[in-house]
């Protein structure tokens, strides 16, 4: 099918009439999401999103892992990262440095012997710019030397050429050993950072610019592949946490997102969810909701107006949009939800950025 970049409407003698504009025209013989997914659409990313909170009760919650009302940031920030195992999550950093070379399958660096001493291993995760402009990673698939193969290349499609790095050891312990986060600055920037966990011990960010957490992934495991513990962002204060990984997942299950700047948000469906364990019959009503009036077109600094709304009675209810939600560049987007009982409950959320 054939898409267009404007489109306008006049209205000539009670008519209306569609006049269609492009400069350059594309052309698409299959199904458009179909398309977008398989990344035949220049400038569009697919989207989704997953929250899940243990306890939906009779008071409003966010439907996200550590339960309870989100709180966004108030402004941008340094943050603090913990687990609640002291004996599995802790990353072992063993070779550090500059790289001397490399390409996007491998790390050189000729001042280091990565045979020797407590040498690297097949398996091993190689970080890059940590906290840097482009932070990535990749695994060891080979070790010589001086040069570490990264069969996968890494991350972000970048180069292991004159690089900050540092090798985590997979073997040194079982659970999970560093975290990225995605996140947004205060101008909705996107950034990302790297960071080594300490097991219970505190970890702080090295950046300060942090306002929005869209997303969280444990990226390095020893043999377990899953933290033993809960991974916590929270604010240096300890209080309120951002961000939240259940102990034994490997991502953060949280139902809030703010569209990044120079990104327009499309979403196509919204799946909603809830249960308990009883033979009871009770309900819980589930809305999303964001800081934006649709029929305006208008950010709402802060209030968050209902965008999409069921009731469920111990299951699930798909919303499929056949026209997409649209939210602009700094919406927060959140889902929450009250039930007459204490259950759990999920929402997920399909689309794309453009």
């Amino acid at each position: 099918m054939s898409y267009f970049k404007s489109i306008t409407f006049d209205t000539a003698d009670g008519v209306k009439q569609a006049k269609f504009y492009d400069t350059n025209l594309s052309v698409v013989a299959q199904d458009y999401l179909l398309a977008l997914a398989e990344g035949d659409i220049t400038g569009h990313q697919s989207f989704k999103l997953i929250g899940y909170t243990p306890t939906m009760t009779t008071s409003e919650s966010d439907i996200w892992s550590a339960a309870g009302v989100y709180t966004f940031p108030t402004a941008a920030q340094q943050m603090e990262f913990l687990s609640s195992d002291n004996t599995a999550d802790i990353g072992t950093s063993i070779f550090s440095g500059t790289s001397t070379g490399g390409s996007t399958t491998s790390l050189i660096d000729t001042t280091k012997d990565f045979t020797g001493g407590t040498a690297v291993a097949v398996g091993d995760c190689v970080l890059l710019d940590k906290s840097g402009t482009t932070p990535e990673f990749g695994y060891v698939t080979a070790v010589a030397v001086t040069t570490l193969t990264i069969g996968g290349g890494f991350s972000s499609g970048g180069t292991g050429d004159t690089r900050d790095y540092a090798v985590i050891d997979a073997s040194a312990y079982a659970g999970a050993q560093a975290v990225m986060i995605g996140y947004l600055t205060s101008t909705f920037t996107p950034k990302r950072e790297i960071i080594i966990l300490n097991g219970t011990t505190v970890t702080t960010t090295t950046n300060t610019d942090i306002y929005r957490i869209n997303g969280m992934d444990v990226i390095a495991t020893g043999s377990n592949k899953k933290p033993t513990g809960a991974i916590t962002l929270r604010h240096l204060a300890d209080t309120p946490v951002f961000a939240y990984i259940t102990a034994g997942y490997n991502a953060m299950r949280k139902l809030t997102f703010t569209v990044p700047i120079n990104k327009t948000l499309y979403i196509t469906g919204v799946n909603f969810s809830y249960g308990y364990a009883t033979n009871q019959t009770h309900y819980a009503r589930l809305y999303l909701r964001a800081t934006y009036e649709a029929n305006l077109g208008f950010k709402t600094n802060g209030i968050f107006l209902p965008q999409a709304e069921v009731v469920c009675a111990n299951t699930s209810h798909h919303i499929d949009l056949k026209s997409p939600m649209k939210f602009p560049a700094g919406v927060d987007i959140r889902a929450s939800g009250i039930a007459s009982f204490s259950g759990i409950a999920d929402c997920a959320i399909r689309g794309w950025l453009e």
